[in-house]
Order: structure tokens, then C-alpha cells, then sequence
């Protein structure tokens, strides 16, 4: 999959709602409406998603850089967020999918050992776009940490 061929079906503004969860086992601990525009940089090699949402009343904004070799289909990506990220960026890697793409970063939980936090975009068959993220603790399984759900 080539991720220059969803260009078009993402490229734009999209709007819905984020879910943001402290316990995975347990109903959301948030959620809020929030809002995306997709666009390209470097002559259409990269794209680009910004998105804008709240907690507890504070404004809150997050970048996903994401480029991918064609060739291979490997899949890069640098992530910040407001809420999210300490102030370093997040670089991942992954792999491109029929609809999308998961790319997987690790962050910092000192004294332990550093955690890992992914990232999957999908298309949807009815025109939405669906990211979630997960955090991984370590040796353990992945938990859901937020579930963005946009529409046109």
C-alpha cells in the first residue's frame, strides 16, 4: 500500500470526537470534540496532521509527520502532542496497511524502563478516518489510551 494513494480520500478538514482513557479497563476518563486538517509538505513525499482538542477545559494540540518508501512500504513518523508528549519528539516506524498505517514509538518512564506508545491511522469503508493510540507497558500487551473518530 502506498499511503500517496490516500492522499486525496484524507487531504482536508475533518472534525469528531477523541477519547482519552487512564484506565483501559474502564469507560473513557474524557471525551471532547476534536478537530483535523491533513495536508502534504515536501512536494506530496510527507503528510501532515494536525489536530486541536481539550482536556478539562485547556486547549490542547498534537503534529503526526508521516512519510513511507513506497518501495517497501515501511512507514516513519515524528509525533508531539500538548497532553501527550514531555516536549521531546516521538520518531516511529512502522508499516503501511490496505487503509492506512501503525507506526510504534517508545517514550521515558524513568526509574523503569521506557514504555511503548502506537499509532494507527485508518481509513474507514464509510469515509471516516479512525486513529487510535496505545500505550505498551513494559513486556506487557498494548492498552488503549485514545480513539479519535473524524468525518467530513
Amino acid at each position: 500500500m502506498k499511503l500517496s494513494s490516500l492522499h486525496p480520500q484524507l487531504l482536508g478538514d475533518w472534525s469528531g470526537e477523541k477519547s482519552l482513557w487512564f484506565d483501559p479497563k474502564a469507560s473513557p476518563h474524557a471525551t471532547c470534540s476534536c478537530t483535523l486538517q491533513v495536508a502534504t509538505e515536501a512536494m506530496g513525499k510527507f503528510l501532515t496532521l494536525r489536530y486541536q482538542w481539550s482536556f478539562e477545559a485547556q486547549p490542547q494540540s498534537g503534529l503526526l509527520l508521516v512519510g513511507n518508501d513506497n518501495a517497501q512500504d515501511t512507514v516513519s513518523a515524528a509525533w508531539v502532542d500538548s497532553f501527550h508528549s514531555s516536549g521531546s519528539v516521538m520518531h516511529c516506524r512502522g508499516e503501511a496497511r490496505v487503509n492506512g498505517f501503525l507506526v510504534l514509538g517508545s517514550y521515558a518512564a524513568p526509574p523503569g524502563p521506557d514504555w511503548g506508545w502506537d499509532l494507527a491511522l485508518q481509513y474507514l469503508p464509510a469515509g471516516g478516518l479512525e486513529l487510535l493510540m496505545h500505550n505498551i507497558p513494559p513486556g506487557g500487551s498494548p492498552e488503549l489510551a485514545v480513539r479519535i473518530l473524524w468525518e467530513r
